[in-house]
């Protein structure tokens, strides 16, 4: 935990820099840095710029709005459908599992749903994969307690955790780190709450995820996944076959559809697909009603302790973060700042490229990953 915490003070100074020093700094260190579309922010490493533009802001493909109003009521009303039916069943403790990182969005969802349906009971889940930010679970707590919403926290053994982001780090796919790491995270996250629902008996599951998240990381083109999804059996993950990492007792923790009834086996909804919120709006939001006791908090401090290792790593490897090309979607499609993720990245780049910024908790993340800079190929 001492890690965490330590980690948690270099990114807040990483913050401030970024915020008050990097707008003037940047202009001195061009050299270390690639040039970037100046509409939305990608890299040069990634789209060729053409009169310094990249070639999706030139092409506009991604600010095309694929949803009508129409298509957006359908699924409403299919949304108040399934989550009304569910609390119309006298047969189920709860009525939805929501997914609680402890951050804005799984935070503004939790108030949403208590107060869009009232009465509706709602199990927290939290899954702490042992990297887990101290301040995010800070923010757990404070809103568990201030909301009185019933809460469970899962945390694996942390040998397992390591061995799985040992593997996913040594083991990047095209998609860098996002496609691997992250996405490690994220199905094993998701398969935790399908098999606590599937134990309790709990028919959906909810999930904060953006309409370009869902359509992008999870290929989904509506806001649930499908039955016949949910019975199946999880054998791989970004590409990489489970039973090459984990042995049979550890494969428990993946998600086995087979293993269930029918009328057991959850279903995963994503409400913010439908409500499509604007990045700045959620942000708001949580300020004016005083979800979170710390106020608007950087996604950097309230995520993984992870996600600065794999910035760097990322940008040592491909030349750009694999994170980039979501958030300048978000920015060609008016939902997020082009100027905050801009100075995040280019800073990130250059402690990438320099070995500056990078503080000593980096060094611990990798001693639980028994991992080197060395094996990385982090300067330092």
């Amino acid at each position: 935990m001492m890690v965490q915490h330590a980690l948690v003070g270099e990114i807040k100074l990483f913050e401030f820099y970024k915020t008050h020093i990097w707008p003037f700094q940047r202009r001195l260190v061009q050299k270390h840095l690639t040039p970037r579309c100046e509409s939305c922010f990608l890299p040069e490493s990634y789209s060729p710029l053409e009169n310094g533009i990249c070639q999706d802001c030139r092409t506009g493909e991604q600010q095309v709005e694929t949803l009508t109003p129409a298509d957006q009521g359908r699924m409403q009303a299919e949304f108040d459908s399934l989550i009304k039916s569910a609390m119309a069943r006298p047969d189920i403790k709860y009525h939805v599992l929501l997914l609680f990182s402890g951050g804005k969005d799984s935070s503004y969802l939790l108030h949403e749903m208590r107060n869009r349906y009232k009465g509706i009971r709602i199990l927290a889940l939290t899954v702490d994969n042992t990297f887990m930010s101290p301040v995010a679970m800070e923010n757990i707590n404070a809103i568990i307690k201030n909301t009185g919403v019933e809460h469970i926290i899962y945390r694996p053994q942390a040998r397992l955790m390591e061995k799985m982001f040992r593997y996913a780090f040594t083991h990047l796919n095209e998609k860098g780190c996002s496609g691997t790491v992250d996405q490690f995270d994220g199905d094993f996250f998701s398969d935790a709450a399908r098999i606590l629902a599937a134990q309790m008996n709990i028919p959906y599951i909810l999930c904060g995820l953006s309409r370009d998240q869902v359509q992008n990381i999870l290929n989904l083109d509506t806001f649930a996944t499908k039955p016949e999804t949910e019975a199946k059996k999880r054998e791989q993950v970004a590409g990489i076959p489970l039973a090459r990492i984990f042995d049979r007792h550890e494969m428990s923790h993946w998600w086995d559809g087979t293993a269930w009834p029918k009328e057991q086996r959850p279903r995963m909804l994503f409400p913010f697909f439908i409500w499509n919120l604007e990045e700045s709006f959620i942000k708001s939001r949580v300020l004016d009603l005083n979800l979170m006791p710390r106020g608007d908090e950087s996604p950097l401090i309230t995520n993984s302790t992870l996600v600065p290792l794999m910035g760097i790593v990322d940008m040592i490897e491909f030349g750009y973060s694999s994170f980039e090309p979501e958030f300048a979607r978000m920015v060609r499609l008016g939902k997020s700042c082009r100027k905050d993720w801009l100075y995040t990245f280019e800073t990130l780049e250059y402690a990438a490229r320099t070995g500056r910024l990078l503080g000593r908790s980096i060094d611990r993340i990798l001693e639980r990953l028994s991992l080197s800079k060395h094996d990385l190929g982090i300067k330092g």
